[in-house]
């Protein structure tokens, strides 16, 4: 009699538990709009970025498509030759709470006849990363014209790659795919391993020596654009180059200006380089509407700012005109 009261217990135990693993599943997809996660392939020279010919369902019903070259967007590769990339990170990606022609990149191109926008914005690129992407990416190499969308803190980053954030590099289950989801950002968040407690645990803390360091790498990832935009001149092909403040950077325009980084690019580029600053000053004091999503990333809104005033300076370039 006891044994047959413990294999009903444990029949009922097994049961809840498994009741509450589905049921789990089930808010991670309804409520919390996970289970169709962006899907990443690994790469060893531009480290990461969207798996090609996906379409996933995220955030409020948003739709994320990549499209055959890589690039979040409906259309795919415009075989005419007529194509413009929009190589920068995750402000220029949009996230997955808009859809694809809400991001500056699809909305900048919606008044051209005959020209298709790609978003090649992946979340956590760096400069470095996206200057890979732009030089040794076949899919891409031939568009006629690539805006770089950063924001000041790319400099700092260096070449990221998939370890970086909690990217997805395989396909997700056919079952409790939410829950899945959610164990892969809990895993990559914790990260813990016996390394980090004894010989990969640094004991060097000199401020000098660490801010010194991140200068160089700062120099770097410049000089190594620098060379990209002066290959790009050399085979003719059209580049912009357009800065993304943060909210803290509003109203600070002589500040970003005198900054070295943007300083030595502005004096190489005056024509060619853009601080979104002077856009979005007016609009975030009068706070008519919201222009940022947190202290980086775009609203709608943002998105349509930034748009609007790119088109025109686009359409000069590639020399067609508007509809």
């Amino acid at each position: 009699m006891k044994q047959i009261k413990n294999i009903i217990l444990t029949i009922i135990l097994s049961g809840s538990v498994l009741i509450i693993i589905f049921i789990g599943d089930i808010i991670a997809k309804r409520v919390l709009d996970l289970g169709d996660p962006i899907v990443y392939d690994s790469h060893a020279l531009w480290g990461y970025a969207p798996r090609e010919n996906r379409t996933y369902k995220r955030f409020d019903g948003e739709i994320v498509t990549i499209n055959d070259v890589g690039a979040r967007g409906e259309d795919n590769w415009n075989d005419n030759g007529n194509n413009i990339i929009f190589i920068g990170d995750s402000v220029t990606y949009g996230g997955s709470y808009i859809g694809d022609n809400q991001t500056f990149a699809s909305l900048s191109c919606q008044t051209f006849k005959d020209w298709t926008c790609h978003n090649l914005g992946v979340n956590a690129y760096g400069v470095l990363n996206m200057v890979a992407r732009s030089r040794y990416d076949k899919r891409i190499s031939r568009a006629p014209l690539r805006i770089f969308t950063f924001i000041t803190e790319d400099f700092d980053r260096g070449l990221e790659n998939s370890d970086t954030a909690h990217f997805i590099l395989r396909e997700p289950p056919n079952y409790l795919s939410g829950l899945w989801e959610i164990m892969n950002f809990i895993a990559a968040k914790i990260n813990i391993s016996p390394k980090q407690f004894l010989g990969k645990k640094s004991d060097n803390f000199d401020t000098k020596i660490l801010e010194e360091a991140q200068r160089l790498k700062r120099e770097f990832a410049l000089d190594i654009l620098i060379m990209e935009l002066k290959r790009l001149d050399q085979i003719g092909l059209e580049f912009l180059l357009v800065h993304s403040p943060s909210i803290s950077e509003l109203g600070n325009i002589n500040i970003l200006k005198n900054n070295p980084i943007f300083n030595r690019l502005f004096n190489l580029y005056p024509d060619k380089f853009i601080f979104l600053s002077d856009v979005f000053d007016y609009h975030y004091k009068t706070g008519e509407k919201k222009i940022y999503r947190d202290t980086i990333h775009y609203e709608k809104f943002g998105h349509l700012l930034v748009s609007n005033y790119l088109s025109p300076i686009i359409a000069r370039i590639i020399k067609k005109d508007l509809k």
